[in-house]
């Protein structure tokens, strides 16, 4: 018979004890089975949200939409030194501000606002295709060309809705702020906001309403979100106490940490789960050979090697091991999603949807959605830790084995 079906036969001279064994060993492979799954899963979620968040840096003066300064402001001077940032690739400044309300619909005339006494919007900016300037994300033209933002003409853009209230198309005027504009561009947006709002060039603006060089908001674009961390640090540096800046990172950091901690609590769990097991199996071995020493010792003397015996040791241990590990990887992939479900919900995303970063960045809308399933790697992974931790867990017994004399084993009992 040969060293290692001696060691499986071995492993199973005590049911009773085997299937003790194999019970402990399943339910601490399992948890780390589990740990090791929801480890990788929450891993990919926080890889996946923070590669999808976008690399832009919000700037507006402190205080600003607060109403804690009234005159807080930017300007376009300061914010150059922005534009100049190594990392920057994109600055679009603007200053929103609204039209008198009455008036006429008609060309030449003054706008109509949306609903009588409501303000109608309009916006100065460098970027007239940016949607984020009008609180929309998407910005289409449907009639027209895009007027230039770096300019400073009397031209504008306005919305459908816009356009139809006060009956003008390309090439219409109307007042405002005691000049006359000029059409260039009929657009739609998704947002009733974003389709009560005009847009002119930023200079424009800033011509207008007599608030030259003035900048209330502006969103500067990182080349990637690799140097979006550093880029803020030094955009927030640069403006000093004048400014609030913040990006879709900082927000993804805060809307991140709870999964981020589970993500450590799952590693530290994995590392505790496969250590128990690796100790389980040397213990129980441990005990094997000092229970089997005259077996041991008589072997030995009838001139089996120490190498063979040892083998055969190891061959027990990984009985045990692999019985356990497929009762812990068959378990642990069944619960593997519920548990993981239990800690996101545990850490505070449960509610993660509804969340203020979620409201803010579309991309952190589901991270309370974290789906947890073995994988093929994962179960090579699994597969791999068990045959480590046989092989660890039977080393002692080995060298127990090893320093075991047939002569002094056969006195002693």
């Amino acid at each position: 018979m040969s060293v290692v079906s001696r060691g499986v036969r071995n492993a199973f001279r005590s049911p009773v004890r085997a299937i003790a064994i194999v019970v402990i060993l399943g339910l601490t492979i399992g948890l780390s089975f589990v740990m090791l799954i929801g480890h990788q899963s929450v891993e990919n979620k926080v890889g996946t949200t923070l590669a999808s968040i976008g690399t832009t840096v919000t700037i507006v003066p402190v205080g600003y939409g607060t109403g804690s300064t009234a005159n807080a402001r930017l300007t376009t001077a300061e914010l150059s030194q922005v534009a100049r940032l190594p990392d920057v690739v994109g600055l679009d400044e603007a200053l929103p501000d609204s039209l008198p309300s009455g008036g006429t619909a008609g060309a030449g005339a003054t706008l109509a606002p949306g609903s009588p006494g409501a303000p109608l919007s309009i916006v100065g900016t460098n970027d007239p295709a940016a949607p984020s300037n009008i609180g929309a994300s998407t910005l289409a033209i449907v009639a027209g060309h895009t007027i230039d933002g770096s300019g400073d003409a009397d031209d504008a853009m306005v919305s459908t809705t816009v356009a139809e209230r006060n009956q003008l198309k390309v090439g219409s005027a109307f007042r405002a702020y005691g000049a006359t504009l000029t059409v260039e561009a009929i657009f739609d947006s998704d947002t009733d906001n974003g389709n009560d709002t005009v847009i002119v060039p930023l200079a424009t603006e800033q011509r207008l309403s007599d608030r030259r060089g003035e900048v209330l908001r502006a969103v500067a674009t990182v080349d990637s979100l690799a140097d979006l961390s550093a880029a803020t640090g030094q955009i927030t540096m640069d403006l000093g106490p004048a400014a609030d800046v913040t990006s879709d990172v900082a927000q993804a950091g805060q809307a991140l940490a709870p999964l981020q901690s589970v993500e450590s609590l799952s590693l530290y769990s994995l590392f505790g789960a496969a250590v128990t097991a690796a100790v389980i199996i040397l213990l129980v071995m441990v005990l094997t050979v000092r229970e089997r020493k005259r077996e041991v010792g008589t072997v030995k003397a009838i001139g089996s090697s120490t190498a063979g015996v040892v083998f055969q040791f190891m061959a027990e241990a990984l009985t045990f091991a692999a019985a356990g590990g497929a009762a812990g990887l068959i378990a642990g992939a069944f619960v593997a999603g519920a548990i993981t479900s239990g800690l996101v919900s545990s850490s505070g995303h449960g509610g993660s949807p509804g969340s203020a970063q979620a409201a803010q960045n579309p991309a952190l809308e589901h991270l309370s959605q974290v789906h947890a399933t073995a994988t093929v790697p994962e179960v090579f992974i699994g597969l791999a830790g068990i045959a480590a931790i046989a092989a660890s867990g039977s080393a002692a017994a080995s060298y127990l084995i090893s320093r075991i004399q047939p002569a002094e084993a056969l006195r002693s009992e």
